[in-house]
């Protein structure tokens, strides 16, 4: 809520929130530019490019009979020490995760590497196809860890790696030589992944190939996303689409509208005199009816509210602007106290009232009561059973005239 005066200005505060509101939109239409800039961008470059690995950082790729090109996804090589070997056994020291200990075994050009956990003594075991630079296969599907690689493992995976004894010595040999072990997973048009690793004695290389991909709108825009979201709570906060009631003493009006918003979200009444309001105290009941299932019965329930309806002359008759429940006392009394205040109008209230006008002293006036408006019962029984209890116990005067609020005319 908020009243213009003749002497109204910039203030800090009316500074501050639209500094605020300016700064949210930044946030939210400068990475929405960009993001369409760049979606643009990257659409008119790759129709000119022959490259599937364009939106990787290397073109390096393997090509398939079965998937086609598979482009590198990313290479990690890392230096080993202390590589020791045992007859089907090997360990070393590495910079990533430290002390690795493996047990392995092949059949075929199937291995069986598993690695040894001592902290729940126990292999983690996988197969995978040993290769040599020359892949013995042009489909990925051969190397599929699914249904390509058997899954037949020697019996030694369930035992404890505790139960062996093992003699470990300095090797400068690795196990599988320069070969490489490798594995494919989700090897489906479209989804193919190949995890490929070198077991040296001074390294320990690792690689993955993905089939290529094209990024949409979602893959481009995501970078943008997070500064989007940050400007959207700052715009929230910043009280950007709170409803304001706008009093504007130098022109007569009242405007209901959003802090930020459209002239469709915006409503003005015209001519309003402003030495003219009135409180007057108001109950009424809202009747609640909650449907039912096939488990459970229909229902209905009452809630009472009671406070100040707050009038003001408009049109030719009294009219009620906005109703003040009765939730804080010392909320509602400051902000009657500040409002008409405010208005640069007496104080109708001091902290030991709670009513102003009855209603019987409004008789002159044409009152219109805000729908939903109802002195009923409270009995269930009464409400339940005439559904027009709300209107027929309005008074005579109020039941012949216009039941639409001062609200209704938006």
């Amino acid at each position: 809520m908020r009243v213009r005066t003749s002497s109204d200005g910039f203030s800090i505060g009316l500074i501050g929130r639209y500094a605020g509101i300016a700064f949210g939109l930044s946030l939210i239409v400068i990475p929405l530019i960009l993001g369409a800039y760049n979606v643009s961008a990257l659409a008119m470059e790759s129709d000119g490019t022959e490259d599937p690995c364009e939106l990787f950082s290397t073109s390096e790729n393997i090509e398939f009979d079965d998937l086609g090109i598979m482009c590198l996804d990313y290479r990690e090589k890392l230096d080993v020490s202390s590589f020791e070997r045992a007859e089907g056994h090997f360990r070393f020291q590495s910079e990533w995760s430290g002390f690795e200990e493996y047990r392995w075994a092949q059949y075929g050009n199937v291995v069986t590497l598993c690695f040894v956990d001592s902290s729940y003594d126990e292999y983690s075991c996988e197969n995978l196809i040993r290769a040599p630079e020359t892949l013995p296969n042009q489909n990925l599907s051969y190397y599929s860890g699914y249904d390509g690689i058997t899954q037949d493992m020697p019996s030694w995976v369930n035992d404890r790696p505790s139960s062996v004894s093992v003699e470990y010595q300095p090797s400068s040999d690795a196990p599988f030589g320069t070969d490489r072990l490798l594995v494919a997973w989700d090897d489906q048009p479209g989804w193919g992944y190949l995890d490929m690793r070198t077991y040296g004695a001074t390294s320990f290389e690792m690689a993955g190939y993905t089939t290529p991909f094209e990024r949409g709108i979602l893959e481009i825009m995501f970078p943008y996303v997070a500064p989007m979201l940050v400007g959207v709570l700052v715009f929230s906060f910043s009280g950007a689409r709170v409803p304001l009631l706008d009093f504007d003493q130098r022109q007569s009006k009242i405007q209901r509208r959003f802090n930020i918003g459209t002239p469709l979200s915006r409503y003005d009444w015209t001519n309003v005199d402003f030495q003219n309001f009135s409180l007057a105290e108001h109950s009424f009941t809202l009747t609640h009816h909650e449907a039912g299932d096939e488990h459970t019965s229909s229902s209905t329930t009452y809630t009472h509210h009671s406070g100040l309806n707050l009038s003001c002359a408009y049109e030719g008759g009294t009219h009620v602007l906005l109703f003040i429940e009765n939730k804080g006392q010392e909320a509602r009394l400051d902000l009657i106290e500040n409002l008409f205040k405010a208005l640069d109008l007496e104080s109708p209230l001091h902290p030991s009232d709670t009513l102003l006008v009855q209603p019987g002293d409004t008789s002159g006036q044409s009152m219109v009561r805000p729908p939903l408006v109802s002195k009923a019962s409270m009995d269930p029984s009464n409400s339940a059973s005439s559904p027009e209890v709300e209107a027929d116990a309005r008074s005579p005067k109020a039941s012949v005239q216009d039941a639409s609020g001062f609200w209704d005319n938006v």
